[in-house]
This record gives C-alpha cells, structure tokens and sequence, in this order.
C-alpha cells in the first residue's frame, strides 16, 4: 500500500512556530528602524536651522559681536537656538557659531567666517 503524500501536523506546526520566531525578530527591527529615522529627521532639522540661522546672519551688514538666542517651533518640534561670534588669528574675520537643539536630540554646531 502507497502511503500519501503530505505533511504531518507535527511538521506544519513546526514550520508556523519558525515562522513566527522570524516574524517577531523582523517587527522588532522595523520598531528600532522606526526610532533611527525619527532621530534622523530631527537631526536633519537642527542642520537646516542652523543653516537658514547662518544665511540670515549673513545678510546683516555690521556683524554684531554679542551673542543672541531664541526658540522657535518648526513642524511643531520646538527648537532652541544660540549665536556668537569668536575672534579669529586674522584681523577682519571673525567666526560666527551656531547652536541648535531640536526636542532634546544632541545639539548640532554650525559655523561661518565673516569679515568684520
């Protein structure tokens, strides 16, 4: 007698249980892959402030050499910011810092060098 051919209960439940393990691992990735870009995003929108902060520096005619700081709200992530001026090794520039913090992500420091 030909025995049929297919798989046994202990051999599909097997497979689901290896299925599962799999499937759990890989959420639990895309969880932390989640977390990576929200940092990310964030980190990204310290940049671009510091930059539009730099650029709007740049546009005044006298550098100021006092420092000054603001907050603002940017696609509803609240920012901090501070700009300051160092004295540089040539006479005439000066470098202009900028730093931000986005919602309590590392802060990010820009610069320019500017003539006086």
């Amino acid at each position: 007698m030909k025995k049929a051919g297919g798989f046994t209960l202990i051999e599909a439940l097997v497979a689901l249980a290896i299925a599962s393990f799999a499937l759990v691992a890989l959420m639990g990735r895309m969880g932390a892959s989640a977390d990576i870009q929200g940092r990310l995003s964030l980190h990204a929108l310290s940049i671009q402030t510091a930059r539009n902060i730099l650029a709007e520096d740049r546009l005044q005619t006298v550098v100021s050499g006092t420092e000054s700081q603001g907050e603002l709200i940017t696609y509803g992530v609240p920012i901090v910011w501070r700009l300051w001026t160092e004295k540089t090794l040539l006479d005439g520039f000066v470098r202009r810092n900028v730093a931000v913090t986005a919602d309590h992500d590392p802060e990010v420091r820009l610069f320019m060098y500017r003539a006086q």
